[in-house]
């Protein structure tokens, strides 16, 4: 994704979460040899298909760069941080 190419990915685990389906590249059921074969075609056939989703991976990857993750967890951490006085006890 980060290289600006399409992704072929199974469609399990985390997956589906960055690969959107005929969006920046293909999923295929797993253990699927014959699907994963169509995907490859799909996306082999069709130079300029290929390219946009390539386009699209890059987009996508930038967002889980890593100061964008950083910063992601930093705002969950700053929401639910107990304030040190609470802390200690009375």
């Amino acid at each position: 994704m980060a290289s600006g190419l399409p992704v072929l990915g199974a469609d399990a685990s985390a997956l589906p979460h960055l690969v959107r389906d005929d969006h920046n590249g293909y999923l295929f059921p797993p253990g699927d040899p014959a699907a994963l074969a169509d995907r490859l075609v799909a996306v082999l056939s069709d130079p300029s298909r290929a390219e946009l989703m390539g386009k699209r991976s890059r987009v996508l990857a930038e967002q889980h760069d890593i100061g964008a993750t950083v910063a992601a967890f930093e705002a969950v951490y700053g929401e639910v941080a107990v304030p040190a006085a609470r802390l200690v006890p009375a």
